[in-house]
């Protein structure tokens, strides 16, 4: 699982989870079905964000990563402008010293050693010309330190991002643990009060699986495609963050029926909220995904006809519901 990655950075351990008190014991029937949805409600929304906090960290390794192999070719580089620039200053020093040794430093010496007035002038010629290339000379020299100090700062900063991501991973790891013993303490609750029904009192709360929409799955899109993964798991077991191809929660569902369709979803429910583009209600069409409650921490696939496919809720299986427009808070096409 995801979080045994964040284990591996070997950070710190998460500060401890305050747990909350336990609810009072139901009165009544209505009491402890009221408890057990809430509790269901808060223990999957815990459960996806740390589904999203798991996203967060693979997407901060992967720049970590990224940014700590950028660093030996910015030092090399670094390195190389560094002997570019000795070596051109070596060359400028051989010029300045010739210069030097030939006496021909200004106007006065070339009069001197001239025999005649077109003498002078061929001097001056040569000076001239000698002028343009040592400024030349010097103009290559600034480009070459300005190269190196470029070429530094590069390196210097591929450092400094690479440690910035890695200490932004650190801390997605942090959360990962934090979201995790929260979602664990909350799921144990649900677990708790699940017991507590008999079956009929499970089935009444799960309600009648209500069977495919009228028609064929239409369509060759990406949506299509994966209502079509999605309807071969029909039957399998809700259980908390499970991906398949066993047993799904909500997003695990979506995100493997996508895969099956070539799309990489993100693992949370409100990751995916952010994908595609967004459909109103009245233009929802079979393979969009369809979102619950806000923030976001319930997701589907629509089947149309008024339903979608989704793993509902623990002690449940991958079935057919009616959309819920009082729940409903979104739809993204892909």
């Amino acid at each position: 699982m995801a979080v045994v990655a964040a284990l591996a950075l070997g950070v710190n351990a998460a500060p401890a989870v305050a747990q909350p008190a336990p609810p009072a014991p139901p009165q009544n029937a209505a009491d402890a079905r009221a408890q057990l949805d809430q509790a269901q409600r808060e223990a999957e929304a815990l459960t996806e964000q740390w589904h999203a906090a798991t996203d967060d960290l693979a997407a901060k390794q992967a720049a970590a990563d990224g940014l700590r192999a950028a660093i030996e070719p910015a030092r090399i580089a670094a390195e190389q402008a560094r002997i570019d620039e000795e070596q051109f200053r070596q060359q400028i020093d051989i010029v300045a010293l010739s210069t030097f040794e030939s006496g021909r430093l200004d106007q006065f010496n070339a009069l001197l050693a001239s025999g005649s007035p077109q003498d002078y002038l061929d001097q001056m010629s040569a000076l001239e010309a000698l002028s343009a290339d040592q400024k030349l000379a010097l103009d290559e020299l600034l480009a070459k330190v300005e190269t190196t100090r470029r070429a530094q700062a590069d390196a210097d900063d591929a450092v400094g991002r690479a440690q910035q991501a890695a200490d932004d991973a650190r801390r997605a790891a942090d959360e990962i643990s934090v979201r995790k013993r929260e979602a664990d303490a909350r799921i144990a609750e649900v677990e708790r009060l699940l017991e507590r029904l008999s079956p009929q009192e499970r089935a009444d709360r799960n309600g009648p699986d209500e069977g495919a929409p009228a028609g064929v799955i239409a369509g060759a899109g990406v949506g299509a495609k994966a209502l079509k993964a999605a309807a071969t798991q029909l039957g399998k077991p809700y259980v908390w963050g499970a991906a398949g191809p066993n047993s799904y929660d909500c997003s695990g569902l979506t995100s493997w029926a996508f895969k099956q369709a070539g799309v990489t979803l993100p693992r949370s429910s409100s990751q995916q909220a952010r994908t595609g583009k967004s459909v109103s209600w009245d233009d929802m069409q079979p393979g969009d995904l369809v979102f619950y409650y806000s923030p976001v921490s319930h997701v589907g696939i629509y089947a149309g006809g008024g339903k979608m496919i989704n793993a509902p809720q623990s002690g449940d299986v991958v079935k057919y519901q009616t959309v819920s427009s009082s729940a409903f808070t979104g739809a993204r096409r892909l």
